[in-house]
């Protein structure tokens, strides 16, 4: 799922890529947790397909989040 929305992100479809990205990361959510490497590569996957489409605060609070959520897990 992630991959067909990072194609339909190089496409410039970024409607259906967020849609994807966003099914993708609830996913991941449920499966492995928020704090798997997975999940955390999803939640920067949407961040960059909501920064495409100009969605700039949504995609820096999606970005920090995933940072945050990084750091507890990997360290800094």
């Amino acid at each position: 799922m992630s991959n067909l929305a990072l194609v339909l992100d190089s496409q410039g479809k970024y409607d259906e890529a967020e849609q994807m990205h966003r099914q993708a990361l609830a996913l991941s959510q449920a499966v492995l947790g928020r704090e798997h490497p997975d999940t955390l590569k999803s939640m920067r996957n949407l961040a960059l397909v909501l920064h495409s489409q100009g969605k700039y605060v949504e995609a820096e609070q999606m970005h920090r989040q995933a940072m945050a959520l990084s750091q507890a897990v990997l360290g800094r």
